[in-house]
């Protein structure tokens, strides 16, 4: 995939790199550095971690779920946080609600607030919410049409690049205030239309941790994407949970009885290849009477036959799950709170490029938009309800020092992301040594298609499935 040098801009090619770097080795340290001082000290893990997460990174057939501790224990969660969303690339917000000169957004990962902005030349930015007279937060909340960005405590005032503008009444000379913009994020890059930071100095290219996902979505026009909707929540809830409620369709049956007539449980099987993600699809969807049917909306254009009756899922690690209807994108963003147990998150909703139909009005059209919106903030609801009751229960079952079991034809998704937390925490990627070999029908089907066009073509390859994958169990 295409990558540059320089602030990524806010629309154009499917992957961007946007900060050059050396690349170095994976981080396994417990110290972060940072990019105008010294190395700062990663919280240590308490001793329990070692012990009780060795029979989760144990091959699923013999595995138990995470002991309750890593979700409630204050210690350890306030650790973990600092150790994942300080090594690692995370999804901090969707190039679409960047991608006007003066849109600015304010997030908050832990204790840590940070501004990300798009400048006069289209070019998207982050950087830390700190002012470098006295350190006053300099943004409070995100903004559209904003010239620049001015610190309530004393006016100094930012562009939107970062650079230090003005600091009245006094005048400053050029050569200081060229050492005093704000500090920049060490990492930012788009891909899939989603902007990703990592705070750690020459971090490996987001592209390495990926490994074939930027393959299987190639053909998705997810760089122009039209945000239709959003709606946020504060759950009661460890981060972790909510990603692997996202993984976990074994439940919908019990939590979400409109969502089984549309995508039923027997018909998810796995998408999965190597990288810091889960993957699996539904194949085929049902049209059900139900806002997402087909037949609503324009589809991507791109895809295979096969592709276009599929809803696809990815929990990209850490904090972003993305699924992908034929016609839809729906998002759940996730950042944990200063509060061990308490979550912000983000559910976004864009449609295809040219999801519109011709023959339906505007208004017909957000209408639509709005249905869908409001079915897939309905499943929403339902999957908090059900998270904070096992956050809940979680603190009940850590008294009686209970493991959760793991039934590996279901749970398979929810295994690998815990194992990619516990390798997280350690700087460290998910072994794949480890993960079982998945390959459903579909996989297969995505393989063939592609191995068809590339005769037509002469083209290479665009998705690949590996020789293991391939020729695996199937689902």
């Amino acid at each position: 995939m295409p990558m540059f040098s320089g602030a990524a801009r806010a629309s154009g090619k499917f992957f961007r790199r946007a900060v050059a770097a050396p690349r170095s080795p994976v981080w396994a340290m417990a110290a972060r550095a940072s990019s105008s001082g010294p190395a700062q000290q990663l919280p240590f893990l308490p001793p329990f971690v070692e012990e009780l997460g060795n029979v989760t990174i144990a091959p699923i057939e013999s595995a138990k779920s995470l002991h309750p501790a890593f979700y409630i224990d204050d210690q350890y969660v306030q650790a973990e946080r600092e150790r994942i969303f300080g090594m690692h690339w995370f999804a901090a917000a969707h190039t679409a609600e960047l991608s006007t000169p003066g849109d600015v957004k304010v997030i908050e990962v832990g204790g840590t607030s940070i501004i990300m902005t798009c400048d006069k030349d289209s070019k998207i930015h982050a950087f830390y919410n700190v002012c470098r007279h006295r350190g006053a937060r300099v943004a409070s909340k995100d903004e559209k049409g904003c010239k620049q960005l001015v610190c309530p405590y004393h006016w100094w005032a930012y562009r939107l690049d970062g650079t230090l503008k003005s600091t009245p009444p006094a005048a400053t000379p050029k050569e200081r205030k060229d050492l005093l913009g704000l500090q920049p994020v060490p990492g930012l890059e788009t891909f899939a239309g989603i902007v990703f930071l990592n705070q750690a100095p020459n971090s490996v290219p987001l592209a390495e941790s990926l490994g074939d996902l930027p393959n299987k979505l190639a053909r998705y026009d997810l760089g122009n994407l039209e945000h239709a909707g959003k709606k946020e929540y504060t759950i009661q809830g460890d981060w972790k949970l909510i990603a692997e409620n996202f993984v976990d369709f074994y439940h919908i049956n019990a939590v979400h009885p409109e969502l089984a007539k549309f995508s039923r449980v027997d018909d998810h099987q796995p998408y999965q290849g190597p990288g810091q993600y889960v993957g699996f699809v539904t194949s085929p969807l049902t049209d059900s009477g139900g806002p997402g049917d087909s037949h609503h909306f324009n589809a991507f254009k791109g895809p295979y036959p096969v592709e276009t009756t599929a809803a696809l899922f990815f929990q990209v690690f850490p904090n972003i799950s993305v699924t992908i209807y034929p016609h839809s994108v729906y998002t759940l963003m996730t950042f944990p709170t200063q509060h061990p147990g308490v979550t912000k998150e983000v559910l976004s909703l864009l449609m295809a490029p040219g999801a519109k139909k011709e023959e339906d009005p505007e208004e017909e059209y957000k209408e639509k938009c709005q249905k869908l919106f409001d079915f897939v903030a309905n499943i929403n609801d339902e999957d908090v309800v059900a998270i904070e009751n096992l956050q809940n229960g979680l603190r009940n079952a850590r008294a009686r020092g209970l493991h959760g079991e793991f039934l590996p034809k279901y749970d398979w998704p929810i295994h690998r992301f815990q194992n990619m937390v516990l390798q997280g925490i350690r700087g460290s990627t998910v072994n794949e040594d480890n993960m079982p070999v998945l390959c459903g029908a579909f996989q297969r089907q995505v393989a063939d298609a592609n191995e068809v066009g590339r005769a037509h073509a002469g083209a290479p390859v665009l998705v690949e499935v590996s020789d293991h994958a391939r020729e695996g169990p199937r689902a």
